[in-house]
Order: structure tokens, then C-alpha cells, then sequence
């Protein structure tokens, strides 16, 4: 898990984790880096126990409120999933992953999917050219096409074809609810 995150925006803090002056012993910490703005902390419920664990969390976030950090706090549930009350304690200072046992490297990636940046898979690598890819698959919806072209000339043009389009279709409507009423 160590090598997922370091590898994808985090860096791995030393231990043992100190936050406000208070240190906290947690199987692993690491901060995001550029726009990811988490701390994570992973925790072993399976050697540290799930009190121990929901004791150390609940005093890292109120570090974290002390010290008015901006961070958001993930915590990575090594071991045994904690359950009842536990689990909600944990949910109301950090957002709760648990990873449990994985099965391989592609299970584990799918359990911090959250905290990875996104991969969109491109079936054809030659299709990289927006435009052609986009106009091609709008070729049958004239509305898309049309705003799609209109984005050429920017936000504002966008906007007005936008109300225009909306307006006219309004006008339509009305149109053919008098024509019913007659």
C-alpha cells in the first residue's frame, strides 16, 4: 500500500506520526502532494486493535482541528473491519477506508481508488485529437454539435446559443400548446 501511494501524489511521513506536538503511533502516514490535500493514516486493527485504532484517529483529527488544518483526514483500515458504534466514530472525524486483506495489487487499487488519481483508458491511442473524436461522436445530435462548435468561440458564445437554443424550444412548446387549446 506504501508503494501505491508514494508512486500516486503522497509522500510517506516518518514515524512516529507528530501532529500539534502529540505523537501517534499508526502503521503508516502519508500527505498528498500538488492538489491532493489528504492526510492519510493507516491503521492495523489487527495488531493495534480497533479501540486503540478509533483512540488514535479520533486524537489525530482533534490535533488537526487545533491546529486549523485544512487537510482532510483518510484513514486506511488495515486488519479486521471495525463494526457498530466503532465504525461510525471513526466516520464522524475521517473518511474510512477499509482495505482489509487484499487480494493482489489490482484488488488494493480498487479499495483506494479514491485517494489515486484517475487513469482514463483510451481505446484508440490515434484518437487523441479532441475535436475529430468529440464531432464524431455528436455527429447525430445536432443541439451537442452546435454548442460544441459554438465553445470554438468561447464561454459567452456558448451561453448565448445556449439561452437562444433554449428560448426557441420554449417557443415551440408554447406554440403547439396554444395550437391544442384552439
Amino acid at each position: 500500500m506504501a508503494e501505491l501511494l508514494t508512486g500516486r501524489r503522497y509522500r510517506r511521513l516518518s514515524q512516529p506520526l507528530q501532529v500539534a506536538g502529540l505523537t501517534f503511533d499508526v502503521a503508516g502516514a502519508f500527505v498528498g502532494l500538488e492538489t491532493a490535500a489528504d492526510l492519510v493514516v493507516m491503521v492495523d486493527t489487527a495488531t493495534q486493535g480497533e479501540r486503540k485504532a478509533l483512540q488514535q484517529i479520533e486524537g489525530i483529527a482533534r490535533a488537526l482541528d487545533v491546529v486549523r488544518s485544512r487537510r482532510s483526514l483518510t484513514t486506511v483500515i488495515v486488519g479486521p473491519r471495525p463494526v457498530g458504534r466503532s465504525m461510525e466514530l471513526l466516520s464522524q472525524v475521517s473518511r474510512v477506508l477499509p482495505v482489509g486483506e487484499a487480494a493482489d495489487e489490482a484488488d488494493l487499487k480498487d479499495r483506494l481508488a479514491i485517494l489515486l488519481p484517475l487513469v482514463v483508458p483510451v481505446s484508440n491511442p490515434a484518437s487523441h485529437d479532441l475535436g475529430t473524436a468529440s464531432e464524431a461522436a455528436l455527429a447525430n445530435d445536432p443541439v451537442a454539435l452546435a454548442l460544441m462548435n459554438a465553445s470554438a468561440s468561447g464561454e459567452n458564445a456558448v451561453r448565448d446559443l445556449f439561452h437562444e437554443m433554449l428560448a426557441q424550444s420554449l417557443r415551440v412548446a408554447d406554440d403547439e400548446d396554444a395550437a391544442d387549446a384552439s
